[in-house]
């Protein structure tokens, strides 16, 4: 059985999956499209966005992915007088109770973003947020880290496995 992550093989193995069945699946991204070479400090202001700090989330807007905490969190670093912006690249059923919950907060949902506007959408923002516990791995963290991006994940799941505090 391939496995993502090391939390996932050991929920696996606590479901009584013998130890020795369990495979890591190998995990990568193309580094030569997720880059910080692609910076571009244009690229947010055609979506409106000022020279602020850019929180960015990209993934499915979906409950599960915690994105209630994210939200409040935004709220948190508005009120302490950061000057920043939160932009969620993706969609999903969660998507309007979001944008309703941070009604009068500088947030932009940019939608689906594929090809060099997802690459440069990655690089041209400054801190990339992932608060889903339940992942198993977390690509977008190993996109948003090739793209230069400090990562703040959820301290449960797959994501925590690909960071090294401090470090990463």
């Amino acid at each position: 059985v391939m496995v993502p992550s090391t939390s996932t093989r050991k929920q696996l193995i606590e479901h009584g999956l013998p130890a020795e069945k369990t495979k890591p699946l190998p995990r990568w991204v193309d580094t030569r499209r997720f880059t910080p070479s692609v910076r571009d400090e244009d690229f947010w202001r055609d979506y409106g966005i000022a020279d602020v700090t850019k929180f960015l989330y990209v993934g499915r807007v979906s409950r599960e992915k915690n994105l209630e905490l994210l939200a409040d969190a935004f709220r948190d670093v508005l009120q302490t007088g950061v000057a920043a912006h939160l932009v969620i690249i993706g969609d999903g059923p969660y998507r309007k109770e979001m944008e309703e919950k941070l009604r009068g907060c500088p947030a932009t949902f940019a939608g689906f973003l594929e090809g060099d506007d997802l690459s440069r959408g990655y690089a041209s923002s400054d801190v990339f947020v992932f608060p889903s516990a339940t992942d198993t791995f977390g690509n977008v963290v190993l996109e948003a880290q090739a793209s230069g991006l400090p990562v703040i994940v959820s301290d449960e799941g797959g994501p925590k496995e690909l960071m090294r505090d401090g470090v990463t």
